[in-house]
């Protein structure tokens, strides 16, 4: 039996990473005090999969301690796997009690995998590896979970599939449906051109006709045929940058719309298109598929909408913390007129 321990108790590190060690020892570690209080008191949670997924998961394998605790930091220094979960910009903030853990550490090599939505996320934490025994790589979460009102259960996509770079951690891993990648740094980039460029559709032209629930814009007709419009010159450009073929990024496509228009995964459009000051950075969701497009010469005037909508959105709800024209710096002068041409449009009415 390994010793786990899942850094970030959220909805991704209890109700998707720990379903991969039901067999192993786990113990959780959070800053969330009240919630590391809950679990302890409740020794076990539910993970279900909506009316027509498979029977809820009876979750019971866990210890859970504050982070920087004396217990936490023993767990630490004894475990054997790593995961880390705690969103992208609060990585930096583990370094120190990694680094305490393993100055008093007596066992050998130590893996530690990043589950975060990100390019190159494991930047933050490589000060670690000046000590031989730490082995560090990422991972990727396709699977969305959501937390129950008033609750430690999980309702989450009936997805057990957790890919992870195999070449960084130097060897392959024994647990069930983790699956080594020899290219996740490619898997990633289509991630986010795909899924992430997609969800970012739905969330920012949902927000636009005035939808909450996620999955109902994603079934909306004409964001449908938006995201078609986008996925047929994005996925030829992903083909020809990454040397895969059509039937691979077709399938991989038909994946993430599926996902999205899953009525059994109540999301929100607001849980989806926050922090849009981050998702409209240069490589990310918006910005990295329209220079990947602008790279092979080809148009998309839906994705230079979303990229409208995605303003109007820091507009409205005033998270914006730049001026419109700095986040299009890398676009052609004809694209940014679009985009300010559509939030013109925006501002004025919304669409109906």
């Amino acid at each position: 039996m390994s010793n786990i321990v899942i850094i970030g108790a959220g909805q991704t590190g209890r109700g998707y990473l720990n379903r991969f060690f039901q067999k192993e020892s786990v113990t959780f570690l959070d800053k969330d005090r009240t919630l590391v209080k809950s679990l302890q008191a409740a020794h076990s949670y539910q993970i279900s999969f909506g009316p027509d997924g498979r029977k809820p998961v009876i979750v019971n394998n866990y210890r859970a301690y504050p982070i920087n605790s004396k217990e936490g930091l023993q767990c630490l220094s004894e475990a054997d796997l790593v995961m880390i979960s705690v969103g992208q910009q609060n990585l930096k903030d583990t370094i120190d009690m990694l680094g305490t853990a393993l100055a008093s550490r007596t066992k050998e090599d130590l893996d530690i995998l990043t589950a975060e939505n990100g390019v190159n996320v494991k930047k933050d934490l490589l000060p670690l590896c000046r000590d031989r025994r730490v082995h560090l790589a990422e991972a990727i979460v396709f699977c969305t979970t959501l937390q129950q009102e008033n609750s430690l259960d999980i309702l989450s996509e009936d997805l057990d599939y957790l890919p992870y770079d195999a070449v960084s951690l130097g060897h392959t891993l024994p647990y069930e449906n983790m699956e080594a990648e020899d290219h996740l740094d490619i898997l990633m980039q289509r991630k986010i051109y795909t899924y992430n460029c997609i969800s970012a559709a739905v969330a920012y032209l949902g927000y636009c006709k005035g939808y909450s629930i996620y999955s109902e814009a994603a079934n909306d007709v004409w964001i449908s045929q938006c995201v078609r419009n986008i996925l047929e010159p994005l996925n030829q450009c992903i083909c020809l940058e990454y040397h895969i073929s059509s039937d691979e990024q077709q399938r991989f496509s038909d994946m993430a719309v599926k996902k999205f228009q899953n009525r059994a995964i109540v999301d929100t459009i607001e849980r989806n298109a926050r922090d849009v000051d981050r998702k409209l950075g240069p490589s990310e969701r918006i910005l990295a598929p329209l220079s990947l497009l602008r790279k092979y010469n080809k148009n998309c005037p839906e994705l230079l909408l979303v990229a409208a909508c995605a303003i109007y959105y820091g507009q409205e709800t005033g998270t914006l913390k730049e001026a419109i024209p700095s986040y299009f710096q890398t676009l052609p002068t004809d694209w940014t007129s679009q985009i300010i041409k559509g939030l013109s449009t925006l501002s004025s009415t919304k669409f109906h």
